[in-house]
Formats: structure tokens, sequence, C-alpha cells
């Protein structure tokens, strides 16, 4: 009894575990390209000009961190085309923690 519980759990524990990691090299490209769109957005917001770019490159590390850290292989895929409504929901939350954390918003 006591092996078909385990047995269970442990088919339980990868049915549900099916997100891909990135590669660290799909991480660092992923973590440098949104960097730099963030970057690039940034500095052109109006909205932004009392801030310097070194304030402006704080915000966009943390926020790429953040993204990148949650994204997976499947997730990739899915937002190929355009962010879904999932991944615009946890990149707004990114973007407010990091905004109250490096530009003090």
């Amino acid at each position: 009894m006591r092996y078909r519980l385990i047995a269970m759990l442990v088919l339980i524990s990868c049915a549900t575990a099916h997100a891909t990691a990135l590669t660290p090299e799909l991480k660092a490209t992923l973590l440098k390209g949104t960097n730099d769109s963030c970057l690039e957005n940034q500095v052109k917001d109006t909205s932004n000009k009392a801030m310097t770019v070194g304030q402006l490159w704080t915000y966009c590390d943390c926020y790429a961190k953040a993204f990148t850290a949650v994204m997976t292989v499947e997730s990739l895929e899915a937002n190929k085309d355009a962010l879904t409504p999932d991944t615009l929901k946890k990149a707004g939350e990114f973007s407010k923690q990091c905004a109250a954390s490096t530009l003090k918003k």
C-alpha cells in the first residue's frame, strides 16, 4: 500500500511539473532583449525626463530579471506574437514592484 501511494505521488508531481525551464542561453538572450527594449522605451518616455539613464537602467534591470525568472519554454511560445493576458498582468506587477524599489515611485 505504501509503495502504491509513493508511486501515485511521484506520478502526480511529474504530471504537474510540465513547465520546461529556459536554457542558460535562452535566458541570457531574453534578459538582454527585455532589458534593452525596456531601456529604449523608458528613455523615450517623456514622463521620465527627470530620471537619469542610470536610474532607468536599474529599473529595467530589475524588470528584465523578474520577467525572465517566470518565463518557461512554453510561455515563450505562447507569448511569441503578443503577450498573453496572464503575462501582461505579471509584467504590470513587476513594473510596479521595480518602480517602487528602484525609482521610489
